[in-house]
């Protein structure tokens, strides 16, 4: 399997108004834009680019125009965003970023309801502590 390169947080609010619409011409991408962040269409232009190199969006021709459809659903790159994230992080650490998270996002209540039913379910097989991935093992042991 490659290595999925990331996306950066412009090319996010491309990918967020294509999932939004299910598909989208570069100019309704560019008209959308440029009333939500005052980009030039140049900029939206190379932003379309950089995503199909990353092959995170496809085109399909009409005429002269390209209509822009997301290679993957919005829920398996966010997925593969946290998974990154979580990966770079000591996992000592991911319960207090999770805690802090969940305070600082809005969630409704039904989201919180969900994320207290895996909370009771993750705590019957939980380790007391979290071990520490930074360092090899056996260099700890040292």
């Amino acid at each position: 399997m490659t290595e999925e390169l990331p996306i950066t947080s412009s090319e996010w609010e491309v990918m967020r108004i294509i999932w939004t619409m299910g598909q989208a011409t570069s100019n309704e991408v560019v008209h959308l834009l440029l009333n939500k962040m005052a980009w030039k269409a140049s900029t939206v232009k190379t932003l379309i680019s950089r995503l199909m190199q990353k092959k995170m969006l496809t085109a399909q021709k009409e005429g002269h125009t390209n209509i822009y459809q997301c290679a993957i659903p919005e829920r398996v790159a966010m997925q593969r965003e946290a998974t990154r994230l979580f990966q770079n992080m000591c996992a000592m650490k991911n319960g207090e970023v999770l805690t802090q998270l969940v305070k600082d996002l809005q969630l409704s209540k039904t989201d919180i309801e969900k994320l207290q039913s895996v909370l009771v379910e993750k705590a019957k097989t939980a380790p007391d502590e979290v071990a520490c991935n930074c360092i090899p093992e056996e260099e700890t042991a040292k």
